[in-house]
């Protein structure tokens, strides 16, 4: 009976400095998770917003939390090119975040950024890997094998690793356009109505990522989610106006 006892009391002891460790744990990294975060939702903000100038606008009362605020964005010569929002949906593992732009009148979306989600790799997780046609020549060399200007130093770049010292310490090489997946890339100029999932290739619907049809619903419902974020901000502050 002593022993069981003992055993309890030990039990007890270490699941409360268990329990303790993942609170303190969770409390100091609290803060640093938010802002890292947040600054996803910014980067995002620029991706989905292009011609974006300068920080977006809030349209929601600062007391909203942050994955329900609702942005507005300003090109440079002052126009509004349209809004964002974050959405979120259940897939087929994790929850997917989005980051979606819509048009000002809300109808057609502008672009979406895949903000968080832990799918299966090599299947749902394609939603946000890049196709890639590099070679073992472009790799090696920098460029792809111009084989119609054999003359031209244009097609002969130097590698990276033989690149002058000062260009590599400061970081003086030439800024590449950031690709977006293809899987996130046939959402542009979509209507609310073309949100429909297709498993063959279909430019007027949403193509399905081959072994992943239930995250691909999870995104467009994600999406979705995005867009009545905005409509229900957007639309009602309009009819608060009139």
């Amino acid at each position: 009976m002593q022993k069981k006892l003992q055993y309890m009391v030990t039990l007890t002891v270490v699941s409360l400095l268990a329990s303790l460790g993942v609170s303190s744990t969770f409390l100091l990294t609290k803060e640093t998770i938010r802002r890292k975060e947040s600054a996803v939702r910014s980067e995002a903000l620029y991706t989905v917003l292009p011609g974006l100038e300068g920080p977006p606008v809030e349209v929601t009362p600062p007391t909203i939390a942050d994955q329900d605020r609702v942005y507005k964005g300003i090109n440079k010569a002052g126009q509004l090119i349209g809004y964002a929002a974050s959405g979120e949906a259940q897939g087929y593992s994790s929850k997917i975040k989005v980051m979606v732009g819509i048009d000002p009148g809300l109808e057609r979306i502008i672009g979406i950024n895949i903000l968080a989600q832990n799918e299966t790799p090599g299947l749902g997780t394609k939603m946000t890997e890049v196709e890639s046609n590099s070679t073992l020549w472009s790799v090696i060399f920098g460029k792809e094998l111009n084989t119609t200007n054999w003359d031209s130093e244009e097609s002969w770049p130097l590698p990276f690793f033989r690149q002058p010292e000062r260009i590599k310490k400061f970081g003086l090489l030439k800024k590449t356009k950031k690709d977006i997946p293809w899987f996130q890339e046939q959402f542009k100029q979509k209507t609310c109505n073309q949100l429909v999932v297709s498993k063959v290739k279909d430019d007027e619907k949403i193509t399905a990522i081959t072994g992943a049809t239930i995250s691909t619903k999870a995104v467009i419902n994600a999406v979705q989610n995005a867009i009545d974020k905005i409509r229900g901000v957007v639309q009602a502050t309009v009819w608060e106006i009139e």
